[in-house]
Order: structure tokens, then sequence, then C-alpha cells
């Protein structure tokens, strides 16, 4: 039978304390880590340690193996983590509606190239249709977790990435498509030998928040690009890099290589002739644009909103690109 240190509690009864050292539970179990936990929760580690243990005691089963300092969870612990997780997905689903109704604003998490290129420069379109909505745009190069959208408010994550992301909602995806870009003096300056064009390649080192940064040149996006043009042949004589997609787009415009441009982003500068295709070949796929959260709400709560404008907008936005980039008489609509 369960144990309590105080003969006064029912160690059966949702109270106060057993909610209490239930939540302190699950954030050691979250991180692995009495003191991760501590940190987070920013409490002492004797603190974390006292509950996890008065909580053990009530329930009349250990909740941790704990080895080496590292703390692993027994079979009755994964049971209690397990719930837990429901309960807190569940509490966050319910309080967001009472959240976005009352605030009527989001905070939008995204990467500093789409907010620039993209994002801002359509924020006008969303106000047109959502005139009740606010937006509080934070652009940052990070990964999509529960812990970072939690930890700094946030309510909506643009993410441009391969796989979704763990512990958060996708409300709503678009498949990208990649093709070299580059500025047109570049594009009739670019050598013949061999039937391969001579050419500097301009990198974004990190093109997908899903992957881990770990320093370093790297030349990910080419490499996918190759893979599914293994017809397109090339001199490389340099690369060049650079840790936002953003900027290795303004390097090419400046006429210093080719860069891989993606159809959402590159749609202005395109517009505006600044870039044009590196090849005549078509556009091939690239990782997706993913709309997370961790309160998603109804189905007429701001952030849904918010998610079926920015893909439906982002969607036009390629489409519109794709027709410039086979007819660049086209020109934006």
């Amino acid at each position: 039978m369960p144990k309590s240190t105080d003969d006064d509690v029912d160690p059966y009864r949702v109270d106060a304390q057993l909610l209490s050292d239930l939540w302190i539970f699950h954030a050691a179990a979250r991180f692995g880590s009495i003191t991760a936990a501590a940190n987070r929760l920013r409490v002492t580690q004797g603190a974390v340690s006292q509950r996890v243990i008065r909580l053990e005691g009530r329930l009349g089963a250990p909740l941790f193996l704990r080895k080496s300092g590292r703390l692993s969870l027994t079979e009755a612990g994964a049971a209690v983590s397990s719930a837990m997780n429901e309960v807190a997905a569940r509490l966050n689903s319910t309080l967001s509606r009472f959240d976005q109704v009352q605030r009527a604003s989001l905070v939008v998490s995204c990467l500093p190239s789409l907010a620039t290129e993209w994002l801002v420069p359509r924020l006008d379109g969303f106000y047109l249709e959502h005139p009740d909505v606010e937006l509080f745009i934070r652009a940052e190069s990070t990964r999509a977790t529960l812990e970072h959208l939690e930890d700094n408010g946030i309510d909506v994550f643009i993410g441009y990435q391969q796989s979704p992301a763990k512990d958060l909602h996708e409300l709503a995806a678009l498949q990208e498509l990649t093709v070299p870009v580059c500025s047109r003096a570049y594009r009739d300056g670019m050598l013949e030998k061999d039937g391969a064009a001579t050419l500097t390649r301009l990198h974004d080192d990190a093109p997908w928040d899903d992957l881990p940064w770990k320093g370093g040149p790297r030349q990910l996006e080419w490499d996918a690009w190759q893979a599914t043009r293994p017809d397109w042949r090339a001199n490389i004589i340099a690369d060049r890099h650079f840790n936002l997609s953003h900027l290795a787009y303004h390097a090419a415009l400046c006429g210093q290589g080719v860069a891989i441009g993606r159809a959402v982003l590159v749609n202005r500068l395109i517009g505006r002739g600044e870039l044009i295709a590196a090849s005549d070949l078509a556009p091939t796929p690239g990782a997706s644009y993913r709309v997370m959260t961790a309160r998603p709400g109804d189905s007429r709560s701001a952030v849904r909103k918010f998610a079926h404008w920015i893909i439906q907008a982002m969607e036009r936005t390629q489409q519109e690109t794709l027709a410039m980039l086979r007819d660049p008489a086209e020109g934006p609509h």
C-alpha cells in the first residue's frame, strides 16, 4: 500500500501538495536530471530531490533509478511520467483557448531569412484578413522544441525542416522548391568548359533548423540539389559560406557566385530582376516550412487563423516564383 510521511494526507487524494510534487517530478523526468530540473524551475537541487522523495514515499514506489548521478525512470516512474505528459498537453490545449480569446495576439518565431525576405513584407496582407489579431515577430535561429516555446512565450514557430518536430502540434506544412540563383551579369559571365559552367558556390551552412549545428563549413543544400540533378554539371572554383540564406542571396545579387534559392524566399529578388535562375533545369524539392505550436486551440483560435493564412500565402508565393522562372516577363502579381 502507498505510504505517506504525513498521517493527515490521503495518498490517493489529488491535493495541492500532490500536484506540486508531480509537477516537479515531471520536470526531473523530462530533463533526466535533478540539476536541470532545478535550473528550469529556478529552485535548488535539494528542493527538487526532497519533493521527488516525498512523492515516492506517498506513492510507495521508487520513480527513479539513480546511477552515477544520472536518472532513469522505473516502471512506476514511466507510468506517472506518461500520465503527466497527457495532463500537460490537455491543459495547454484548453488554456490556449482562453489565452488567445483574451489577448488576440501571437508571438511568432521564425528564421531571420524568412522574416526579412518574406514574412515582414507581407504582414499587411494578414492584418487585412485578421484585424483582430496582433503579431509579434521574433527572428531567430533555433530549433523547434517544447521547452523553447514555453520558456519564451512563443505561440507559433515556423520552421524550415526535413522532419516534424517532436512534442509540438504541426498545424500546416508546405514543401519548398529549390533552384540555383545568381545575378544576370554573373550568369552571362559564367565560362563553359567541357559542357560545364565555371562558378563559385554560395552556401547557407545551416539550411534546416532541425539539424544540430556542429560548426565548420557545410554544403548540405548544394549536395541535396546535386543528388536530384545529377545531369547538372559545374566546375567549382571556390566555395563561400554563410550562416543565413539571405546572406548567400545578397552575395549572389552582388555577383559573387551562385546560391541555392528557395522559391518562397527569393520571390522578391527574382521579381525585381536582381536574381535569375542559374540553369535551365526545373526546381527540385527541398525541406518543408512547418507551422508548429504547443497550444493549437480550436478551429477559431488565432493560432489556427495564422497557420491557415501563412501556408496559403507561401503557396501563392511559391507558384508566383515558378511562373517567373518559366517566363521572366511574368513579374510579380
